[in-house]
């Protein structure tokens, strides 16, 4: 078994230093944070916004709807697909994302946002999305990604997450208050070293089974990441699950064949009193099932500051599950098989 706290190990594992991109979720929030400053962005008030994103692209989606469902005026629909709905129009705000900027479904709801009249924005490292947003002259963010050496778009999580609220922040979307953000970040730095205790700590404990991330409320997009973190990374079967709806459900499918689900709640002290007392109980029907359960608490004072701690935390569970099970946590074998036979 590799040990997790060998870096030498470590390091014949993972030639692409994934772990190095993982170290450095907070300089990517930071760099953000920074370069968005500089950037005219337009305010904007558009009736209805969809977000256009693929995997780890659609990463800011999925925070953004979580974190900030009780204050957006404008509906968020997240879009991975080849289609926007029928609904969009000029009334529409079309936010296109893709770290590398030649996911093709992307780039299908690029040409029909422009088919519909629809306001345009985006979120890139350049590619053809870059060359599309830059020849519009349409509202972007293309940033230059310095603390990703891996070079693998899905590592690159605080350019796609923290570049999304950080754009809509800046267009008068959302509200990020900069003395939270900047405790956030801050979180990240000092409280790495505790994150990846615990991360090592629970990543045995989910080898050879298959977790079942359990979250509510704000960390909902964070449960969506991270289960497809450990898909990616660590090539392991996850899924998860958000109360309070698995209540209605989810409970009586514990029976059949479930032995080898290890559930895993993403905890919050800023969670709502009753979505608190729900998860005692879905503990408690969960246990009576003869399941396991393992807990994360989200650390910060602030939603932002939890959110990106889970963030942390789900990252590098998936990497040292991926190191677990002997795998080169960069690689992505059937992903790139399939992309490469869809071009036959």
């Amino acid at each position: 078994m590799t040990d997790l706290n060998n870096l030498d190990e470590i390091k014949k594992l993972d030639p692409k230093n994934v772990y190095g991109s993982t170290e450095m979720l907070a300089q990517q929030c930071e760099q953000v944070w920074e370069d968005i400053k500089k950037l005219n962005l337009p305010k904007v008030e558009p009736k209805n916004i969809v977000i256009c994103g693929m995997g780890g692209s659609s990463y800011g989606g999925h925070v953004l709807k979580s974190l900030f469902q009780d204050s957006l005026k404008a509906p968020v629909f997240v879009v991975n697909d080849y289609h926007l709905p029928a609904f969009a129009d000029s009334s529409t705000l079309v936010f296109l994302t893709s770290y590398s900027g030649t996911t093709e479904e992307t780039l299908s709801c690029s040409r029909e946002a422009i088919q519909k009249n629809c306001a345009i924005a985006g979120l890139t490292s350049g590619g053809n999305l870059g060359e599309f947003l830059r020849n519009g002259n349409y509202p972007n963010y293309t940033f230059l990604a310095k603390f990703n050496p891996s070079g693998q778009p899905r590592l690159g999580t605080g350019y796609i997450v923290f570049g999304t609220l950080a754009v809509f922040n800046e267009m008068g979307l959302i509200k990020l208050e900069e003395t939270e953000v900047l405790d956030a970040i801050n979180l990240l730095k000092t409280g790495i070293e505790n994150v990846k205790d615990e991360a090592k700590k629970l990543a045995p404990l989910l080898q050879n089974k298959i977790p079942l991330l359990i979250a509510a409320e704000f960390l909902e997009g964070n449960a969506h990441i991270a289960r497809n973190q450990l898909n990616e990374t660590a090539k392991s079967f996850s899924d998860f699950a958000v109360l309070p709806e698995l209540n209605h459900h989810l409970m009586e499918g514990l029976k059949y064949p479930t032995k080898d689900i290890v559930a895993l709640f993403l905890n919050s002290g800023l969670y709502s009193d009753k979505i608190k007392k729900r998860a005692i109980l879905t503990k408690d029907v969960i246990q009576k099932n003869g399941l396991n359960i393992l807990e994360f608490n989200a650390k910060g004072d602030s939603k932002i500051g939890q959110v990106l701690n889970v963030l942390s935390f789900g990252a590098f569970l998936s990497l040292y599950l991926s190191l677990l099970y002997e795998e080169n946590p960069s690689l992505i074998p059937w992903v790139d098989y399939f992309k490469e036979q869809l071009k036959k």
